[in-house]
């Protein structure tokens, strides 16, 4: 995993992964507040941009 991803967005630090009720969350011990899960975001993202990347495409296969 990269370093990028285990530091807080806010004030740049490291952060601890904690379980709780089941559910996976990151805490940051300087700012003492939950972090949220970013990756996830990031990829629902870039899975949007693919896919609307590959509908371009095939538009303009379509229209040649």
């Amino acid at each position: 995993m990269s370093n990028r991803a285990n530091t807080c967005p806010c004030c740049g630090g490291f952060v601890l992964r904690h379980i709780r009720h089941r559910e996976l969350y990151w805490f940051c011990p300087s700012c003492r507040q939950e972090v949220p899960l970013l990756t996830i975001s990031r990829i629902s993202v870039q899975l949007e941009n693919a896919h609307t990347a590959s509908i371009k495409s095939s538009t303009v296969t379509s229209l040649e």
